[in-house]
């Protein structure tokens, strides 16, 4: 059995522009990647792990059942919320459901450094 582990989002930090983050604007929606349901038959448990250095936002993980991520109809996996207050963490979490593609979506990103979100199955 081999782990599979990618990035939903790689280093991100407030007003530094980078991938979908324009570095002005305080939301945006990060691409999406493979998830476990991609592969069918691999199961529904994957496990995101956060990563923030004195965040303060939303960071919610979204997932779709959709063949093609760019066409998906995303649904809401999970909330990590941070908005009222900056917070250094690292915060992996178990997220069941056969998402064939997952996203993060950021709002609220008010300070601080996202270092990663990563999805591993």
């Amino acid at each position: 059995m081999s782990i599979t582990t990618l990035y939903l989002l790689d280093s991100t930090t407030v007003g530094t522009p980078s991938g979908n983050y324009d570095g002005s604007t305080q939301d945006f929606d990060g691409d999406g990647v493979k998830a476990v349901g991609y592969y069918r038959g691999q199961g529904a448990l994957q496990t995101v792990t956060i990563s923030i250095t004195g965040f303060q936002g939303t960071i919610t993980l979204e997932g779709s059942l959709n063949e093609s991520w760019q066409d998906a109809v995303w649904s809401e996996a999970y909330v990590y919320d941070s908005a009222s207050s900056e917070i250094t963490d690292y915060h992996p979490v178990n997220i069941t459901g056969a998402f064939a593609w997952m996203r993060v979506r950021v709002t609220g990103f008010d300070a601080g450094t996202i270092n990663s979100v990563t999805i591993t199955y």
